[in-house]
Parts: structure tokens; C-alpha cells; sequence
């Protein structure tokens, strides 16, 4: 078992490279200073020589976005190996991207994690990706922040597109990180025009990415923000205003509304994994199916003597039809056998398929971190953090990292059975519950039989992302401020639980999974 453990560490050591960049212009005025320009400012990596402000035509000029958000990292597709050649394939025979200038495409935003082929590189192979389908930029999700800052900034220097946030803010300044690499807005030309392309981070970020990389970090509100720099942007040359942003569809509905006097031509979301098109006024609002499964598109029609823009057209696609992109494929096909090689590791056999937040995969989760850590009474884990299904035929470390996604570790935290309650009525999405199950209405402890006693202290498992807060989990290190950080990777307990198993075509791992639900 030891050897398995030493395997898996070295695994999961992860090489960061880096790429160049694309002629898109980011301008980062400073938030306190109204006078700044793009003129007065340094060159970024991607800042190629000024294009014109205008053609100076009167001729309105009709674009369309192709949007996309909350890929997280499916490259490969999910169903029906509809991926991202697939996508690309169809918006170049639908659209021409690439060949057309006056199409574009743009992120909502969490971008990487997700599958191994995604994850298990940091994102690596994710950017590369949407660097090959020529996005013009993405927002700031959430997720950008799983792997920590120092990965973020790889990715941003990976990227051939920017990294849009306007209203994350240093507490320290209020100003927008670029020292990171994230800018508040950039501009491009499009067929003679600017368009400015600004973007906005959910202000709850905090609570749905790791809070320890966001100690230095603060969220303005949405308004605040774009009535800021929208302005800047005029005064910098944008004709044209878009915004993405990782928020979701009814936040839009009424940021449009405060925001109508500001004349954006779209606003893009995402985050709550929801298909959206509607026009508010002569504005678009776009999301799109989540994990490459579809995009959102928006035809806008721009003209120069009212200055104003009208949508055309607007909808939802899924992604279907599409001829794969050779290239592409080839790319995704090569990060695929990167992943094989290091994670298609065979580590039992499922009979059916285990479906992603069934009560039996919640018990494998939480079940075998406590088989692992017997001085544990209760784990309890987000389920939030479980992202995908696991497939019936042979298991393998890559299908664990697909339901698991996020590098966390295990926490043993001390509560009271009062403040355990309280713990289990809080957060947002809810929680897998191992060691304990209702049983006449209360919580009885699976080992004893004993029910949950208030006043009693209790051992219990949680990964690190709730005791940092995580989900609104703050409870957790106000409980226990001194909570042994135990070192062990979420996912290995799992992992060593099922190989001791040593289950087979013959003997599946279903039977001692529904074991594990027996109190």
C-alpha cells in the first residue's frame, strides 16, 4: 500500500509551459485615476502596434460573437464526442471563425477544471485548446482559481487571449490585479471598428473558489464597476461595448436594466450552467450550455452615425454536426495520451455506473476517508465538489480525478454535536454525510448506534476548501482554529479503498459500494 501511495505523490507533480500571444490590445487604466489612458501605459504582451480608432466609414457594420462558458476543461466532449474540434469544425463551416474578421469568440469564464485531460495539467492543455480555436478573450471564473495564483498566472502567460475582470480588486489598492496578468477590459479591431470587451467576476467568488487564494482579493459590485470603466473605454476609442462575465442569467437581467444608459451592446454570463438569449432593449444577454456541450451566438448590427448597435439575431446551439478540426483533434489527441500514460492506471471494475451525487457515490466518497482515518467519527464533503459520474467497465485513476477535479486534503476538525448541526444546515449546495445517517428524525452515529450528542466533541473529515470557508463554510476554523491538517489527498483514500477491494468482471465493486450505505 505504501508503494501505491509513493506512486500516486509522484504523480501528481505537474510541468507548467508557457506560449505567446495574439494581437488583441488590453488597456489598464488605473480605477483611481479618471485622466489614465491606454497611450500612457507600458506594453502588454498583448499589445501589437495601435490599430485606428475608425475607418471613419458611415456604413453600419454588422458582427457576431460566438459564446461560450463554464467549459471546464471537457475538450473531449462529454456525449456523443461532441468536444472542442467538434465546436470548432461547426463555427467554421457555420461562421467562417477564423476566416471572417467580423466573427469572434469569447469565454464566460472557468475554463480548466474539470476531466483529467484538463485537470491533472493544471489547465495547461485547456488553454492550448482555446488558444487553437482563436478566443479573443475569456472573464474570470471562479475556478480560474483552483490551482492557485502562481498557476493562474501561467495560464494567463500561456494564453493568446486576456483574462477579463474588472471589478476584482486588491484590498490593499482597490485597483485590478495586473500583476497577475487580469485586466479590466481590452480592446480590438474589428473590421475598422473598436470594441472594447470588458469583464465581471461573480461577487461571491469567495464562496465558490478556495478562500486562501483570495485573502488579498475583494469584489466590487457589477454597476460599480462598469460605470468606472466603461466610460475610459469610450474615452480610449471603444465604439462598440461587450461584456462577459461569470454571472448568471438572472444577474444580467437586472445589471442590463441598471446599466441600460451605458449603452453595452451584449452581456455574456455563466456560472449557473444555464442556456440563455434574450434581448433587454438593444442589448444581448447570452449564456451558453456548459462543458463545450453548446455555445450562444448574437449577430449585432453597429451603426456609426447614431452610434448605437442592434441585435440581428441571437439563440442557443448545442454542438452537434460539426466536422471535427484535424489540427485540433491531433492537439486534444496528444494531451489525451499524455493523460493515459500517467493516470490509466486500472484500479477495479464497476458492473453500472456510479451517477455523479447519487447517495452511493456520496458513500464511496466519504466512507473510505474514514476506512482511511479511523480516528475520524463523521466526514463530510461539498457536493459541489463532485463533478461527474463514474462509468461502469474498468476503473482508473482518471476517472476518479474527473469526479474529483480539485487538489484538496483532508482536515480534522473538532465540533461539537451543536456546532455539527449547525455545520450541516449551512453552506450552499449541501453535503455527502459519512459515519452517521438520520434514523427517526435524528443523527445516529453508524459505528455505536448511539445518537448525536450536542454536547459532545466529535472528529470529523472535511476537505480544505470548506475549512477555509469554501460553500459559506466559515463555521468550520471558528469551531476549531487549530484543526490538524492532515496531509492526505482527498482523493487517495478513495483510491487505496477501492484497490483493497480487488474487484473484477466476475466480482464488481457495486456489491461492497451498497455496503458501505449500511449503517
Amino acid at each position: 500500500m505504501n508503494l501505491i501511495k509513493l506512486t500516486m505523490t509522484l504523480l501528481f507533480a505537474v510541468l507548467l509551459f508557457s506560449a505567446c500571444g495574439m494581437p488583441i490590445n488590453p488597456v489598464v487604466p488605473s480605477p483611481t485615476d479618471s485622466n489614465a489612458t491606454a497611450s500612457s501605459l507600458s506594453p502588454s504582451p498583448f499589445s501589437p502596434e495601435p490599430s485606428p480608432l475608425s475607418t471613419g466609414s458611415s456604413t453600419p457594420t454588422r458582427f457576431t460573437i460566438l459564446y461560450t462558458d463554464d467549459e471546464h476543461g471537457w475538450m473531449s466532449g462529454q456525449e456523443n464526442s461532441q468536444g472542442a474540434a467538434e465546436l470548432l469544425g461547426l463555427w467554421q463551416e457555420t461562421y467562417s471563425l477564423g476566416q471572417d474578421t467580423a466573427v469572434i469568440a469569447l469565454s464566460g469564464g472557468d475554463n480548466w477544471t474539470g476531466p483529467a485531460i484538463s485537470t491533472w495539467f493544471d489547465g495547461e492543455s485547456m488553454v492550448e485548446v482555446m488558444n487553437q480555436i482563436g478566443y479573443s478573450a475569456t472573464a474570470v471564473g471562479n475556478h480560474e482559481f483552483d490551482f492557485g495564483l502562481d498557476v493562474l498566472q501561467a495560464r494567463i502567460d500561456q494564453a493568446d487571449f486576456p483574462f477579463l475582470s474588472a471589478n476584482l480588486r486588491l484590498r490593499s489598492n482597490g485597483m485590478v490585479p495586473i500583476e497577475l496578468g487580469i485586466q479590466p477590459y481590452a480592446t480590438l479591431d474589428l473590421n475598422g471598428r473598436q470594441v472594447g470587451i470588458i469583464g465581471l467576476s461573480a461577487t461571491y467568488t469567495p464562496l465558490v473558489a478556495n478562500p486562501t487564494y483570495l485573502s488579498d482579493f475583494e469584489f466590487i459590485q457589477y454597476e460599480d464597476a462598469l460605470r468606472e470603466y466603461v466610460p475610459l473605454m469610450r474615452k480610449d476609442g471603444s465604439e462598440i461595448i461587450l461584456l462577459i462575465s461569470h454571472i448568471c442569467p438572472d444577474e444580467l437581467e437586472v445589471l442590463s436594466q441598471q446599466v441600460s444608459d451605458l449603452n453595452i451592446s451584449l452581456m455574456g454570463g455563466g456560472h449557473c450552467h444555464i442556456p440563455y438569449a434574450r434581448r433587454s432593449g438593444d442589448t444581448a444577454l447570452l449564456a451558453s450550455l456548459p462543458n463545450l456541450a453548446g455555445y450562444a451566438y448574437a449577430t449585432l448590427v453597429y451603426d456609426p452615425a447614431s452610434g448605437h448597435t442592434t441585435v440581428e439575431d441571437l439563440g442557443v446551439e448545442a454542438n452537434q454536426d460539426g466536422h471535427s478540426d484535424p489540427h485540433l483533434a491531433q492537439i486534444i489527441a496528444s494531451w489525451q495520451e499524455l493523460t493515459d500514460a500517467e493516470l490509466d492506471i486500472e484500479i477495479g471494475y464497476l458492473a453500472e455506473t456510479l451517477t455523479d451525487g447519487s447517495q452511493a457515490m456520496q458513500h464511496l466518497i466519504t466512507e473510505s476517508w474514514l476506512w482511511d482515518y479511523p480516528n475520524a467519527d463523521i466526514a463530510l464533503t461539498n457536493l459541489g465538489g463532485l463533478r461527474a459520474d463514474l462509468p461502469a467497465g474498468p476503473l482508473t485513476i482518471a476517472d476518479l480525478i474527473n469526479v474529483m477535479p480539485f487538489n484538496n486534503t483532508l482536515v480534522e476538525v473538532h465540533l461539537t454535536g451543536s456546532e455539527l448541526i449547525s455545520t450541516l444546515a449551512a453552506g450552499r449546495g449541501g453535503l455527502a454525510v459519512g459515519g452517521m445517517h438520520h434514523q427517526g428524525g435524528s443523527w445516529v452515529l453508524d459505528d455505536s448506534g448511539v445518537g448525536l450528542d450536542t454536547n459532545q466533541t466529535y472528529s470529523v473529515l472535511v476537505n480544505d476548501f470548506m475549512y477555509a470557508g469554501g460553500d459559506g463554510y466559515t463555521m468550520l476554523a471558528e469551531a476549531d482554529p487549530a484543526a490538524y491538517q492532515t496531509g492526505i489527498d482527498w482523493r487517495q483514500s478513495v483510491i487505496d479503498w477501492i484497490l483493497v477491494q480487488d474487484s473484477s468482471v466476475n466480482d464488481p465493486l457495486d456489491g461492497a459500494i451498497r455496503a458501505l450505505t449500511d449503517p
